[in-house]
């Protein structure tokens, strides 16, 4: 049966661009009042504007997804408020490249929290209202990149992963008490945070608003694992069928051992800056 999700209150982690922005957008579309929090509020504060209109609310909020008591903080404002959010988006993610070996152990330390630990934040901040009112629906942001392991992404790799694992082992301790999980697993998607990175020889770089659509959907639908594209399930299926040798032949086929390899780190400076910062 498909789900109604107009009038829902929906927070949206990392949603003042790319793929955050994105989903903002798809939500006001159905009707879903939207909280947009993220670490740049100045930034949130723009895309809340630029999304608001006669219909559509949208409120933005300064977030740390670090830091659990900031996310505790936000989740009973909307609770006080009598509007207790019935969706939560943890999208926030950050994602450094390059050879393990090289990667600053300061900023491993910087993605396992933002990517990892913000997640489990998220969730801990809203299961309770939700248990308590039997009702809700979290829906983590993974990558194909935590089906697989991609060179020059092994500590990004790891997080997603991670998010895969945590949100199962959540969803299996709450079967049955009203509250949904899902997580989506897109490929690469043309946004900043892939900046000066190589496109897969196929599928091509997907667009932000294809993972905002998968999300919506996954909310009507109830899913809990969804690929964008759908092709890229393929990553899931074919290592229970094929030799681990044959399934690394199609990854160097379909270009994935060399899609973070050599990067243009001019085309992707600011972004790197960006996430260096405290």
């Amino acid at each position: 049966m498909t789900r109604v999700i107009a009038g829902r209150t929906a927070v949206v982690t990392g949603g003042a661009r790319g793929i955050g922005a994105a989903i903002v957008r798809a939500l006001i579309a159905e009707g879903v009042r939207v909280i947009l929090a993220d670490v740049d509020v100045e930034l949130a504060e723009q895309t809340a504007g630029a999304l608001a209109g006669p219909a559509a609310r949208v409120q933005a909020r300064a977030l740390d997804v670090r830091d659990l008591q900031a996310f505790q903080d936000l989740i009973a404002g909307l609770e006080d408020e009598g509007t207790p959010p019935d969706i939560l988006i943890n999208n926030a993610g950050i994602m450094p490249l390059g050879p393990f070996l090289e990667q600053d152990p300061a900023l491993d330390d910087r993605q396992l929290d933002v990517n990892v630990r913000g997640v489990c934040n998220g969730m801990r901040a809203v299961l309770p209202g939700m248990l308590a009112r039997r009702r809700g629906h979290v829906v983590n942001l993974a990558s194909t990149a935590g089906v697989i392991g991609i060179p020059n992404a092994a500590v990004y790799c790891g997080t997603k992963h991670a998010v895969i694992g945590i949100t199962e082992a959540v969803r299996r301790e709450h079967l049955g008490s009203g509250v949904d999980f899902t997580y989506v697993l897109p490929s690469i998607v043309a946004t900043e945070l892939t900046s000066g990175t190589h496109a897969l020889r196929y599928p091509p770089p997907g667009q932000p608003t294809e993972v905002a659509t998968a999300v919506v959907g996954a909310l009507r639908s109830g899913r809990i694992e969804v690929f964008v594209p759908p092709f890229v399930r393929m990553s899931r299926l074919l290592p229970a069928y094929l030799p681990r040798r044959a399934v690394e032949a199609l990854g160097r086929l379909f270009g994935v051992d060399q899609v973070f390899e050599g990067i243009d780190a001019e085309a992707r400076r600011a972004y790197q800056q960006r996430i260096e910062e405290p």
